[in-house]
């Protein structure tokens, strides 16, 4: 017996169309365009859903926030022991998705992972709000921990650590950024009857071959 029976909800989706011929021979272009456009209708920050692979070949995923993107690609940061972090040091490919039910789209991407540098690290981490850099530190991602409350000692030991002049908050060494430079960038737009527009745009050497998907 079904515990909840999804298959009874149906929406149509009509608020919009994408054409091949109207879409920019540079994916960038039409990925910063959706998501300043997401970012404008919910107010929110826009998140994507990140998925690595195991090294028994078994896939995880989280939501994680978007903190760039340039031509290069997209960027995001986590702390390099968390299970992501583990997974994308054994193997760096990886796959990100973006879905906004108001605007009835999604982006899916493909592609492989690298570290940023340094720097570029620090000058986040000095951006974030002092609690916010407190929790990185003190936080072994991933790892399991006895309760809320041994975490919120952490956190008070450190702050008082940091008071007295006995530690410093700077990033450690295992927290930092990450950019994902896509090879497959696809954008998806709700259409009625479920005959969705789909528009891949796979990276063949420096170019970008832009296809129609069937739904």
């Amino acid at each position: 017996m079904l515990r909840s029976d999804q298959g009874k909800y149906r929406k149509d989706y009509t608020r919009g169309g994408l054409n091949k011929s109207s879409c920019p021979s540079d994916p960038f272009k039409l990925l910063a365009l959706w998501l300043d456009e997401a970012v404008e209708q919910s107010g929110d920050e826009p998140s994507m859903v990140l998925s690595t692979v195991g090294g028994k070949g078994r896939p995880s995923s989280r939501v994680v926030l978007l903190k760039g993107l340039d031509d290069k690609g997209l960027y995001f940061y986590s702390n390099y022991k968390s299970r992501k972090g583990r997974e994308l040091s054994s193997n760096p490919y990886a796959a990100a998705n973006f879905f906004w039910q108001e605007l009835e789209r999604q982006i899916r991407i493909e592609g492989v992972t690298e570290r940023i540098p340094a720097v570029m690290s620090d000058l986040y981490f000095e951006s974030r709000p002092e609690e916010a850099r407190i929790n990185a530190v003190i936080s072994p991602q991933s790892e399991k921990v006895p309760d809320r409350d041994s975490l919120i000692q952490m956190q008070k030991q450190f702050s008082r650590d940091l008071e007295s002049g006995k530690k410093t908050l700077e990033r450690p060494e295992y927290w930092g950024g990450y950019v994902i430079i896509p090879s497959v960038i696809e954008f998806w737009q709700g259409r009625s009857g479920r005959l969705h527009d789909r528009i891949e745009y796979r990276k063949k050497n420096t170019d970008w071959e832009v296809s129609r998907l069937a739904p």
